[in-house]
Order: C-alpha cells, then structure tokens, then sequence
C-alpha cells in the first residue's frame, strides 16, 4: 500500500510541477531580453510558491492542485508581468 501512495503521490507532484515550468505569458515586447527573462523567473518563482503554500493549507487543496494550481499560478505569473509594466498582447476573459 505505501508503495501505491508513493506512486500516486509522485505522480500528482510531477503533473502539477510541469504544468507550471515553461509557462510564458503572452506579453507584448521582446521575449529574448535578459530583462524579460529575468523578470519572469522573478514571477515564476513567486507565483509558483505562493499557489504551493495556499494549496498545501488543507488536504482537499492539496488534492485538487493538480488541476487547479497550473491555472492559478498563470494568472499570478501574468499579474506579476503586468505590475512589472508589461503589457499583455490580449486581454484575459
């Protein structure tokens, strides 16, 4: 049975973890600039740890984050693109 959970449990982590990884929002402006990259690791980082603490406060979070927290963490990584001046290509519905 410990092994099963071990699976599951690896499995969830690595879905959520590459849902997250290469995301780059759609920011007008050069993509390829240190600036850019730097500001977005920046936003990545942040975002990133703060959907992973909120969905670590209580198991059912925890459970769901596999669906919820790539969404949740796009949305904070754009938002943080944005407060840094960026300006997005098309407005979000």
């Amino acid at each position: 049975m410990p092994l099963i959970r071990a699976v599951i449990v690896t499995g969830v982590l690595l879905v959520w973890l590459t849902g997250c990884a290469d995301y780059d929002p759609p920011i007008q402006g050069d993509h390829a600039s240190d600036k850019y990259k730097a500001d977005l690791e920046k936003c990545r980082t942040s975002s990133t740890e703060t959907v992973r603490l909120k969905n670590a406060a209580t198991p059912q979070s925890w459970v769901i984050s596999p669906f919820t927290g790539p969404p949740k963490v796009h949305a904070l990584i754009r938002k943080c693109m944005v407060d840094k001046g960026y300006v997005l290509e098309k407005p979000e519905k």
